[in-house]
């Protein structure tokens, strides 16, 4: 009896949690980015010297690759920042590519030439995945600080796809570029691409920049929005019905980490997490710590200096540490909730208090539900 690849995943992760094996691994190269988005949770200048000192190097990220594949990684992001500012991003991919991991980078492509496409073409990861962050030069200038990114950014997607090399499209919405989504997804499917969208903007990991609340959508903003992209997902399936052909030029999905837990684990009521996070995945920070996941600073335990087996048990055991929120598991609401300690830490200073945002916006998504 075959199977899809999506089962495959979910068996294989289910058994990762099981067991506690680390399957997925998310290498943060460097904070260093050549935009400055607005709403990045981690954002230095690309000429950041202090960024550029504190960076791990080649031949240290090579190494926990090689100790993460033994203990039993499969999944790899290589992300940023935007790492192909680093010169030595080419050393670091090709090494870890011969280590027969399914990888994905994530990248604005703005730095995209052809040179770089027709390399990445004769060894492609798994996935690249381009984030956009609006649909024309004025909204890059807004959002990212550059109008001519936006040129750059599509020129350099698709000298990409021209390569034949897997690409999805993301983007994140806010004020700035919300009135550009439509566009964007049209893009998206002219290109015969997916376009997924990250629908929470996290308060700032590490307090550059401006902060989120000055651009995040207000809860009822949101949630309207997410009935938008659901809406257009239905007419867009209905249509390819009616086609009689499969709906695989553009989906619109939201960014469901925190739901990926619910099919495969029974969750203890007193654990706090329900992703991956801490149970069979692990987020490196540029600087050298391993934490759960991208929006936590804590729990962190060190990792260059010691054994990559003896950092993953730790963080464990931190992470199970970590109270859950008895309120929100209380909550009426909770089945429509984003809620996790990374959020709720960022959103309120604690891991087990609610956070009036996602509650609101929960409160929300059931009232358009409701309506329609």
């Amino acid at each position: 009896m075959s199977i899809t690849w999506y089962q495959l995943d979910g068996h294989l992760k289910r058994l990762a949690i099981a067991k506690r094996v680390p399957i997925v691994g998310q290498f943060e190269l460097t904070a260093r980015c050549n935009l400055r988005c607005k709403m990045c949770y981690v954002v230095r200048a690309k000429d950041d010297k202090d960024a550029m000192a504190r960076e791990r190097t080649a031949e240290e990220w090579i190494r926990l690759a090689e100790e993460a594949r033994d203990a039993g990684m499969l999944y790899l992001l290589l992300t940023g920042g935007e790492v192909f500012l680093r010169q030595d991003f080419a050393k670091i991919y090709e090494a870890v590519a011969r280590m027969g991991f399914s990888t994905t980078i994530y990248t604005n492509a703005t730095l995209i030439t052809p040179a770089i496409a027709r390399w990445l073409g004769g060894i492609p990861p798994s996935r690249i995945e381009v984030t956009l962050y609006g649909a024309s030069p004025e909204t890059y200038a807004k959002v990212c600080g550059d109008a001519e990114g936006f040129r750059r950014a599509v020129h350099g997607l698709d000298l990409l796809l021209a390569e034949g090399i897997g690409v999805s499209l993301r983007t994140t919405i806010i004020d700035s570029n919300v009135d550009d989504f439509d566009e964007l997804a049209r893009l998206a499917q002219k290109r015969g691409i997916t376009l997924q969208v990250v629908n929470y903007v996290s308060p700032r990991r590490e307090g550059c920049g401006t902060g989120p609340q000055t651009e995040r959508l207000s809860p009822q903003e949101l949630a309207r929005f997410e009935m938008h992209i659901r809406k257009m997902g239905e007419k867009k399936e209905k249509k390819a019905t009616a086609d009689n052909r499969p709906l695989d030029d553009c989906a619109f999905e939201e960014d469901r980490a925190d739901k990926i837990i619910g099919d495969m684990l029974s969750r203890p009521v007193e654990d706090a997490f329900n992703c991956l996070a801490g149970k069979c995945a692990f987020w490196m920070t540029w600087d050298g710590r391993m934490t759960p996941c991208a929006l936590m600073n804590q729990p962190e335990t060190l990792l260059f200096d010691r054994a990559f087996t003896e950092a993953w048990k730790e963080l464990q055991t931190m992470c199970a540490a970590i109270p859950a929120c008895s309120a929100c598991m209380r909550c009426s609401l909770k089945k429509d909730c984003m809620v996790c300690p990374a959020r709720l830490y960022n959103e309120t200073g604690f891991y087990d208090q609610p956070a009036a945002y996602l509650r609101e916006l929960a409160k929300e998504r059931g009232v358009i539900m409701n309506n329609e």
